[in-house]
């Protein structure tokens, strides 16, 4: 039987460095990266910090954010981040989770063990991780969105080619496909693919050919290039609020398990 432990939180806190840890020298990339979340802060809407324990005994630290304001049962988004998922990758990266909490959604950041990527060796656990938090909180049946930023949205790209069924959408900005071979029937997932039209990784180049890609799959894909941005960039709300009314407002639920 799964079980999990809950630790209530006031506020989201940037992770510390622990004394003694060992620094690995910051690659250029990484000083755009963190320049664009300066300021930024993750507190937003009632949280808490978790850690789901599965059947299988696999422990997975998740922070949890809902609307401050009363929304019954709001829809339910996981939000994978960059990097290798680690907890400051996470809080750092809640930006992308704040705007979605404002807007009405629940959202869970599920933190890989020992900084592993969850699409390379852990993205089976994420539909186990949404089977908990429906357990433990009042949540929309409705089914949940994969959103991600960087690795992240590649993540979110993959954990929903594997059970497409689950899911209602996928939001990767950016994001790309690494492993073409598993992305055969996608069932007319929602897809909104950003990347920057001056990627530093020249995700830019790859747009085209994923989003051909997740179409054949049978997605439906709103991809497009932003103009002048690099690979981490602020999004157009306008624009992405109107992709996702629909699935907000959509009734279909995650099909319950045996």
């Amino acid at each position: 039987m799964a079980f999990y432990l809950k630790i209530p939180r006031q506020s989201a806190r940037p992770a510390i460095l622990r004394k003694n840890a060992t620094c690995r020298p910051m690659r250029p990339y990484s000083f755009l990266f963190l320049s664009f979340l300066a300021g930024i802060t993750p507190q937003s809407g009632m949280s808490a910090e978790e850690t789901i324990i599965l059947d299988d005994g696999i422990s997975v630290p998740v922070l949890y954010f809902e609307p401050e304001s009363f929304v019954e049962s709001p829809p339910l988004a996981i939000l994978m981040s960059g990097g290798f998922s680690y907890e400051f990758m996470a809080r750092a990266q809640f930006w992308l989770g704040k705007e979605m909490v404002q807007r009405g959604w629940a959202v869970a950041v599920p933190i890989s063990d020992q900084g592993r990527k969850f699409f390379v060796e852990n993205g089976g656990i994420i539909p186990a991780v949404i089977e908990q938090l429906r357990k433990t909180h009042t949540i929309s049946e409705q089914k949940p969105m994969l959103l991600g930023i960087s690795s992240g949205g590649s993540a979110a790209l993959a954990i929903a080619a594997a059970s497409p069924d689950l899911y209602t959408g996928v939001i990767a900005a950016p994001g790309r496909i690494w492993d073409a071979g598993k992305f055969s029937r996608l069932s007319g997932l929602q897809v909104y693919l950003r990347v920057g039209e001056k990627d530093d990784f020249r995700w830019n180049r790859l747009l085209d050919e994923n989003a051909s890609l997740l179409r054949q799959a049978g997605a439906r894909v709103d991809a497009a290039l932003v103009p002048d941005a690099r690979h981490i960039f602020p999004l157009n709300w306008e624009e992405l609020e109107t992709w996702l009314a629909p699935l907000q407002q959509r009734r279909g639920s995650t099909p319950k398990s045996e």
